[in-house]
């Protein structure tokens, strides 16, 4: 069920792994020397965090490709490009409202999912959404479980409450009552920690925002597809003749050059975004990832 990766194959899977990675550590290297070059405030967090993500999923993605399993590693180049998104407009202006609304958000969000295990009468609980399943019916945490998560709560709660939080609380209101349902009254929900302050309201509107659409509308939509299962036909299928298909087997290599340019793309401008904006002394970093860039450059343009 496997297809036959022969030797050049395989050397070319190598290059490319090798050549993300290069960015992937340089990248790494470059997230160290900011965490030890200063102390780290409550600000700096979320582009550390954002920046890590992108690391990961390109670390992951490397893996994927020297094993040859690039179709598998489509639904974490989504991942990468959604973390870009966010690195990028927190790092547009901002920043440091900007990471105080997305730890508020998570903070918001962690409440919530502590509420629905601690509180089985609350519209929306787990247990209320489970007590139908086959597997789980009339299943429950238990009483000291429960009692766990409300302590959690309270120190949550303690956070959202805290005066360096003040300006974003009063907007995360604002933001649930313009959301209301007119007809119900119900508030609406925050989906996302950008959408504060007028902000975008999904990935795309933040692509826009960024003057970057054409990576939403070629990477992400396609990628979504295939993660979603409804772009898995032509992807999947290779002709035996001018007449019939087969289903191709695992590990095939024929969309490598796209994939491949995509995610070295989306490193190589997530490296760049954070060494411009988020490292003082840029000299050694830039002469480490300039190679790479090079590499990327002859890469692509073979094409």
């Amino acid at each position: 069920m496997y297809k036959n990766i022969n030797n050049e194959d395989k050397q070319h899977l190598s290059k490319v792994s090798n050549l993300i990675q290069g960015f992937t550590v340089t990248g790494g290297n470059m997230l160290i020397h900011k965490k030890n070059s200063k102390e780290i405030l409550k600000t700096d967090l979320a582009s550390l965090l954002l920046f890590r993500q992108v690391l990961e999923m390109s670390d992951a993605i490397s893996v994927l490709i020297r094993n040859g399993c690039i179709n598998a590693s489509k639904p974490l180049v989504r991942s990468l490009l959604e973390y870009y998104f966010q690195l990028a407009y927190l790092l547009k202006d901002n920043e440091e409202r900007k990471s105080l609304q997305f730890l508020y958000h998570y903070e918001m969000r962690l409440r919530d999912y502590y509420e629905n295990l601690a509180f089985p009468k609350k519209g929306g609980s787990y247990f209320e959404k489970l007590k139908n399943d086959k597997h789980l019916k009339g299943d429950d945490i238990s009483d000291e479980q429960k009692k766990i998560y409300r302590e959690n709560i309270k120190k949550i709660e303690l956070v959202l409450n805290g005066d360096d939080n003040r300006e974003i609380a009063k907007e995360y209101i604002l933001t649930e009552t313009k959301k209301k349902n007119l007809r119900t009254g119900k508030k609406g929900k925050v989906s996302y920690w950008y959408e504060l302050f007028n902000g975008p309201t999904s990935i795309e509107g933040i692509s826009v925002e960024l003057k970057e659409a054409a990576l939403y509308q070629f990477i992400y939509r396609s990628c979504s597809s295939y993660a979603h299962g409804e772009d898995i036909v032509h992807a999947n299928l290779e002709p035996n003749d001018d007449t019939t298909f087969k289903v191709s087997g695992l590990r095939d290599l024929r969309q490598l050059s796209i994939v491949s340019d995509n995610i070295l793309l989306l490193i190589e401008r997530s490296c760049m975004l954070f060494l411009n904006i988020k490292i003082d002394d840029k000299r050694p970093f830039a002469e480490k990832i300039f190679p790479f860039m090079q590499e990327k450059k002859k890469y692509t343009s073979k094409k």
